[in-house]
C-alpha cells in the first residue's frame, strides 16, 4: 500500500489501473472502490437510513459512483442518482454497476428532473461526475448541475464527497479547469490507487476538503517510486536536534539580512527577527541604505551598513526590503561571487530576473542556496506571466530549481519545494492568514537561521516552509486569524514549533 504522504500523476495512476488489472483480472476496481467509497460514506454518516444523492457521470467516475449507490442501498440507504449519462453508452463494468444499483433500490433522477433534487434535505452529496480523465471545463447542462450542489451545500450545509478528485479539478496542477471556475467544492475527497498533487496545491487546497486515500488493493509492488511526496514531519527524512550544553553563540551560525532600504525597514527587521527566534547565534541586518543603531525591541540584532558587511562568513539573506537601486545591484553581484549560504527573496529576486549578469552568477553557485519566489517573482524569473505560473505550479518549481541550480520554495496554496534534480515536496500547513505583507520575508529570516544551524539546503527549505506555515495555524487555533494575522506575529509561534519539534525528537531517543 502507497504512504499517503507519496503523491502520483494522472499517468501514474493510469499505469497502476492497467497493472492492476492484468495482476487480477478477475477482479473490478470499479467495484472495489465503490465499496471502498460505501464504506467511507458509513463510517461518515453512521448506521442510518439518510438520503444520500449520488451523481453519476459518464465515465468510470460515474461507475463508481453508481457502485457506491449500489452498496449504500444495500445497506439500508436512501439513495438517489442523478444520472448525468447514457447508460447505455456505459463500459461493460460501469453498466454492471448501474445495473447492481438498481436492482438494489437506488432511484434514478434524470437531469430534465434536476429540479427534484432541491427538495430533500440530503445527509450527503457524492461526486462521480467527472474524474482524473478530464481534460477541458465542464459546460452545459453539468456546469448548471456543479453551480447547483456547490449552492445547495453552502446554503444548506450538505457535506460533498467527491469520489476520486472534485469533478473539475486537474488531479496533476490543482487548477480548476477552464476559466469560469465550474468544479465540485467539496468537503471530502476519497481519491483512489494513490494521492494526486493536485489535492493539495492551487485550487486543490480550496475545492478537496479533507483527502483520504483507498489504494483498492493494488500490489505494493506494482508503484513506482515517486519523487513527489506532502511536506510534513512525518515526511521529513531528518530530525531537529536537541542543543547541546557544552554549546555556544558560534555554534549556531550567524546570519545576514541584507535589505531594509529607505521605506522598507520593517521588511529586513522582520526576517532579522525571525532568524533570531529560529535560533541563530548572531543576527545582523546590513541596510542598503542609512542604517537604524538599533531594534529597540530586539537589541540583540546587530545594525550594520550593507556595504560595510563582509561576506565571508556567515548565510546571507538578500533581498528583504532590499530594493532595486544600483546600490542595490551592486551589493547583490558581490553576494553572488561570495560563497556564502544564500537565501534569494523579493527584491533580490527581481533584481535578478531584471539583469543576465545576476542570473549566470546564480546559476554558478555551487553553494547552498534558496529561492523564495512568490508567483509573480517566479513569473518574471522565468519571462512568462503569473497567471502561467499558477497553471502548473509544480512544473514551475522543476524548471526554477534546475535553471538556477538551486531549491526552491514557490509561495502559495500549497507551497512546492522544489530540488535541481526534479524532486518536490508539498507543503502541508499554512493558511490564508499569511496572505499579507511581511510574512515572506519572516520565511527567508527562517531559511537562513536553518542553514546557519548546519541543516543542509533541502532539509532547511522543508522545515522552514513546514514551520512557517504551522504558526499561522497556531495563531488560527488560538483565534488569531486568518484575518487580520500580522508577520510580526509568527516568529514567537516558530520559535514553539521548532522546539516542539525538538522535544518530539528528545523523547524518541
Amino acid at each position: 500500500m502507497p504512504d499517503y504522504l507519496t503523491l502520483f500523476s494522472s499517468k501514474q495512476i493510469r499505469e497502476l489501473e492497467t497493472s492492476g488489472k492484468k495482476q487480477r483480472p478477475g477482479t473490478s476496481l470499479m467495484q472495489k472502490a465503490g465499496e471502498a467509497a460505501a464504506n467511507f460514506v458509513m463510517s461518515l454518516l453512521g448506521q442510518v437510513c439518510a438520503p444520500i444523492l449520488v451523481v453519476a457521470g459518464p465515465g468510470n467516475n460515474g461507475g463508481d459512483a453508481c457502485e457506491t449507490a449500489a452498496n449504500l442501498s444495500s445497506h439500508g440507504y436512501d439513495v438517489s442518482i442523478l444520472l448525468c449519462a447514457n447508460s447505455e453508452k456505459y463500459s461493460p463494468d460501469a453498466l454492471f454497476c448501474f445495473e447492481h444499483a438498481v436492482a438494489n433500490g437506488a432511484r434514478v433522477i434524470s437531469p430534465k428532473d434536476f429540479q427534484a433534487i432541491l427538495e430533500p434535505h440530503w445527509h450527503l452529496i457524492i461526486d462521480g461526475l467527472f474524474g482524473i480523465g478530464l481534460t477541458r471545463e465542464i459546460t452545459g447542462v453539468c456546469a448548471d448541475i456543479v453551480a447547483k450542489l456547490n449552492s445547495i451545500s453552502s446554503e444548506k450545509n450538505i457535506p460533498i464527497l467527491a469520489l476520486d478528485i472534485p469533478s473539475g479539478l486537474d488531479a496533476d496542477t490543482g487548477v480548476v479547469l477552464g476559466e469560469h471556475n465550474i468544479a465540485i467544492r467539496a468537503n471530502y475527497t476519497l481519491t483512489f490507487i494513490g494521492n494526486k498533487p493536485g489535492l493539495h496545491t492551487a485550487d486543490g487546497k480550496d475545492y478537496a476538503g479533507k483527502v483520504t486515500v483507498a489504494d483498492l488493493d493494488i500490489p505494493e509492488y506494482l508503484y513506482p517510486i515517486s519523487t513527489c511526496l506532502l511536506n510534513c514531519p512525518e515526511s521529513f527524512e531528518f530530525s531537529v536536534p536537541d542543543r547541546k550544553q557544552n554549546s555556544h553563540k558560534g555554534s549556531y551560525g550567524e546570519v545576514v539580512i541584507i535589505g531594509g532600504a529607505n521605506g522598507m525597514t520593517g521588511a529586513g527587521i522582520l526576517a532579522a527577527r525571525s532568524a533570531l527566534f529560529s535560533g541563530a547565534g548572531k543576527v545582523f541586518i546590513g541596510f542598503i541604505h542609512s542604517a537604524i543603531t538599533y531594534d529597540s525591541s530586539y537589541p540583540e540584532i546587530m545594525c550594520r551598513n550593507a556595504k560595510d558587511i563582509q561576506y565571508a562568513t556567515g548565510v546571507i539573506v538578500a533581498g528583504p526590503g532590499m530594493g532595486i537601486c544600483q546600490t542595490a545591484k551592486d551589493i547583490l553581484h558581490s553576494i553572488l561571487d561570495s560563497n556564502a549560504p544564500l537565501v534569494l527573496d523579493a527584491d533580490a529576486l527581481n533584481l535578478i530576473a531584471s539583469d543576465v549578469a545576476l542570473q549566470i552568477k546564480l546559476s554558478n553557485r555551487t553553494t547552498a542556496t534558496i529561492l523564495t519566489p512568490h508567483p509573480l517573482e517566479a513569473a518574471r524569473l522565468l519571462g512568462v506571466t503569473a497567471k502561467e505560473i499558477q497553471s502548473n505550479r509544480l512544473s514551475t518549481a522543476n524548471q526554477l530549481s534546475a535553471k538556477f541550480n538551486a531549491v526552491v520554495i514557490l509561495k502559495g496554496a500549497g507551497s512546492i519545494i522544489g530540488l535541481p534534480d526534479g524532486s518536490l515536496r508539498i507543503n502541508t500547513s499554512g493558511n490564508p492568514g499569511l496572505a499579507t505583507g511581511g510574512t515572506g520575508d519572516v520565511l527567508a529570516g527562517l531559511c537562513g537561521a536553518l542553514l546557519a544551524q548546519g541543516f543542509d539546503c533541502f532539509h532547511a527549505a522543508q522545515l522552514a516552509t513546514w514551520v512557517h506555515g504551522n504558526a499561522a495555524d497556531i495563531l488560527v487555533s488560538k483565534g488569531v486569524g486568518p484575518l487580520g494575522i500580522c508577520a510580526s506575529e509568527l516568529p514567537v509561534e516558530i520559535r514553539a514549533g521548532l522546539n516542539s519539534l525538538v522535544n518530539s525528537h528528545r523523547n524518541q531517543v
